[in-house]
């Protein structure tokens, strides 16, 4: 096999080792079946990867190596022959799916942000209080809209991407941003880092909160010590964190919200009021009054 490619190799090693490995005999519930195959799939994987690097590396890249290991393992764990599709064509399936998934992962959370900035709620246009994009505020920045201080335009420009969408009320016909949001389609999508731009806009006192349309992963104590402080984390991680669906009542700071987010655009008008009267009180510890 002298003029095998690292591709042709490492799907060779894979199947090899998945087939060797699956074994299925005296098994016969479904959940021993999915067992064997885990176990089967773990084994090629690690096979591969070591078989390839030792083979091929560095005259093939690592990067390149993990991809089309990644490529064999998915198109194995999908199985599409089970749905009659050729082992020609699989590959390009599989390519078609996962790029569909990808552009769902990303309009879907676009349309959410599109859904938090059109709230359609009489306090916030009697407080003349709106929700606008990211792409609006940096526009804004540029046509000098705001009557935030320096520092706060320099913070808003250096966090960038890190938040979604921001708060904005006009006052006396000057604008300027007094929150940061996060709006999230689901909870667990890269909280890690959005819990520490979180706390830059916390310590920067403006209302630093997010959004999610699935809460689920909110039910796990690791993620109501991120929002609400406590074990490894020393205090909160937002002023508020507002979930859609996935829990079923309100936690601390967590709080359970319905379709028309009535709560979040509560703790909105206070935070802004908050901004106004005593921006110094708008730190870690600020907490709406309206529960």
């Amino acid at each position: 096999m002298a003029d095998e490619t690292y591709h042709d190799f490492i799907i060779r090693v894979y199947e090899d080792a998945f087939k060797r490995e699956y074994l299925v005999n005296n098994l016969n519930s479904q959940s021993e079946l999915m067992n064997a195959r885990l176990r089967a799939q773990r084994k090629a994987l690690d096979e591969a990867l070591v078989s390839a690097l030792v083979k091929y590396s560095p005259s093939v890249s690592e990067k390149a190596i993990w991809e089309q290991i990644g490529t064999i393992h998915k198109l194995n764990v999908a199985n599409l022959s089970e749905f009659g599709i050729s082992s020609d064509d699989q590959e390009a399936v599989m390519k078609r799916c996962l790029s569909a998934h990808q552009s769902w992962i990303k309009t879907s959370g676009h349309s959410f942000e599109r859904y938090i900035s059109n709230i359609d709620n009489e306090k916030l246009k009697k407080n003349e209080i709106r929700f606008i994009l990211q792409s609006e505020l940096t526009q804004m920045i540029k046509d000098n809209l705001l009557a935030n201080t320096d520092e706060d335009i320099s913070g808003l420009r250096a966090w960038g991407k890190d938040f979604d969408l921001y708060a904005i009320q006009t006052v006396h016909g000057e604008t300027h941003v007094f929150g940061c949001i996060q709006s999230k389609t689901s909870i667990r999508d890269r909280v890690g880092r959005d819990v520490n731009f979180s706390n830059n806009a916390m310590e920067g006192l403006f209302w630093s909160v997010a959004v999610t349309l699935d809460g689920s992963f909110l039910n796990m104590p690791e993620f109501i010590h991120m929002v609400n402080g406590g074990a490894s984390y020393k205090h909160n991680g937002w002023h508020g964190m507002y979930a859609m669906s996935g829990i079923t009542e309100s936690n601390g700071r967590i709080y359970k919200v319905n379709d028309t987010l009535d709560l979040f655009v509560d703790h909105a008008v206070e935070a802004a009021k908050q901004f106004i009267k005593d921006r110094r009180r708008l730190d870690h510890n600020w907490i709406p009054l309206i529960r």
